[in-house]
């Protein structure tokens, strides 16, 4: 019979089967326990039933010298026999049986009309000499009369059934406290997995360390996860407004051009801000390309060379406000490792920023190879001040993990003491 019949890999069915190999060992234990003991006692037994018999050796000579006879009934079991001549159909089946030895008939089963089982008969041989005479004695036994088969055999059945039950109840103890410990919190785990009933996995207290760092690594799994979701959608939010804005631009611009025909200075004007949208949505959609490129990739050796002539500030002019001035700074022999649109993406995000929140004074833009920094004199960092213009620094961060920089906003005034803030995008070791 196959114990393992119909039990699938689940906890509980591996449960079930782990249960019945321990209880198959504690059987197999029990029987060898047995068995091991049973040949000792085997062996006991013949030892002393050996002794047992030659303890009535001077008993058995001392009464024949006072009386001579052929035969003498020390106990009831215990018999003594002077020569061969009184012998039953059992010794003499025995016979002959060496000098100063014992010998044993085993038991026999007799299927007569009485269906009765014939006992053993252990004896022992020795002579001793009298008036003479070699005196031949045999002092012999009845094998159902030993004191250790009626007790010490029932001693060893019942130590060995102790012993089989022991180990089962043991290891049906320890097997409980490690499907406690480690299979039952796998399978709460495993539950909260497939139902996601919560957004923290967890595991009881005492479960093994290895559990609970799984358990922590698949929160911050699940966290991560998340994260990037909510990333993921703020960036087709961003990446949607900024398309969407030129496009309308492009259509209303077309439907203007339609109302005027013959004036060539509006038709200018409006193909300009055609033009204009479409230059900024062609870099909008550079950009996201080239991040998903960079993201996918796993190594890219890219190197712009970057100078006065790369960076057009000119557009920005117009949105400045009154009495407030732009200012440019390139650091010599600068070479920055993304695409000249990431980089105008960078400039565009920290400036329009620095645009929006600077009235006065000054916006200052400087770029080397290590770092990228817009500082304006603006009313600098506010809890009302987050940056959400066009990509912003989602886009930013989003860039800066792709080319290994990271970007920042300061407080100017923990930087330099002056007031306004300062965007940092800096080159990570």
């Amino acid at each position: 019979m196959n114990i393992f019949a119909k039990l699938g890999n689940s906890i509980e069915e591996v449960r079930i089967r782990t249960m019945r190999i321990f209880a198959l060992i504690a059987l197999i234990s029990s029987f060898f326990v047995f068995f091991a003991f049973s040949l000792r006692l085997v062996w006991q037994e013949e030892a002393q039933t050996e002794d047992h018999l030659k303890s009535f050796q001077g008993i058995a000579e001392q009464v024949y010298r006072l009386s001579p006879r052929t035969r003498l009934e020390i106990s009831e079991y215990v018999t003594v026999y002077y020569g061969e001549s009184d012998f039953t159909e059992q010794l003499r089946a025995l016979a002959p049986i060496a000098l100063n030895s014992v010998d044993r008939l085993n038991y026999e089963f007799k299927f007569s009309a009485e269906h009765f089982i014939q006992p053993g008969v252990v004896a022992y041989h020795f002579a001793f000499d009298y008036q003479g005479n070699n005196i031949q004695t045999y002092i012999t036994i009845n094998s159902f009369k030993m004191d250790l088969w009626d007790d010490n055999w029932n001693v060893l059945m019942m130590i060995s059934t102790l012993l089989m039950m022991f180990l089962i109840i043991v290891l049906r103890i320890a097997l409980k406290r490690v499907f406690d410990r480690l299979m039952l919190p796998i399978s709460d785990l495993s539950h909260q997995l497939r139902e996601q009933a919560s957004e923290n996995f967890t595991v009881p207290a005492h479960s093994v360390d290895e559990l609970k760092q799984l358990t922590d690594h698949l929160n911050q799994y699940s966290s991560m996860k998340d994260r990037v979701a909510k990333q993921e959608l703020m960036f087709a939010k961003y990446a949607s407004h900024e398309l969407k804005t030129p496009i309308s631009i492009v259509l209303s611009a077309a439907e203007l051009q339609a109302m005027k025909p013959d004036d060539k200075d509006f038709q200018a004007k409006q193909r300009q801000r055609i033009l204009s949208a479409t230059n900024g949505m062609k870099e909008t959609v550079e950009a996201l390309l080239n991040i998903v490129k960079q993201e996918n990739a796993s190594t890219e050796s890219i190197v712009t060379v970057i100078d006065e002539a790369c960076i057009d500030l000119s557009k920005y002019q117009q949105m400045l406000a009154s009495g407030v001035t732009l200012s440019l700074e390139i650091a010599p022999n600068t070479r920055l490792n993304m695409p000249l649109t990431l980089v105008n993406m960078v400039l565009k995000n920290y400036i329009e920023n620095a645009i929006r929140f600077t009235v006065q004074g000054s916006i200052t833009v400087r770029i080397s190879s290590e770092r990228i920094s817009v500082c304006d004199s603006g009313i600098g960092l506010h809890s009302d001040t987050t940056i959400d213009h066009g990509l912003g620094l989602i886009i930013v961060s989003r860039i800066g993990k792709s080319y290994g920089w990271q970007s920042s906003l300061l407080n100017n005034r923990d930087v330099t003491g002056q007031p306004g803030c300062l965007a940092l995008f800096e080159k990570q070791c």
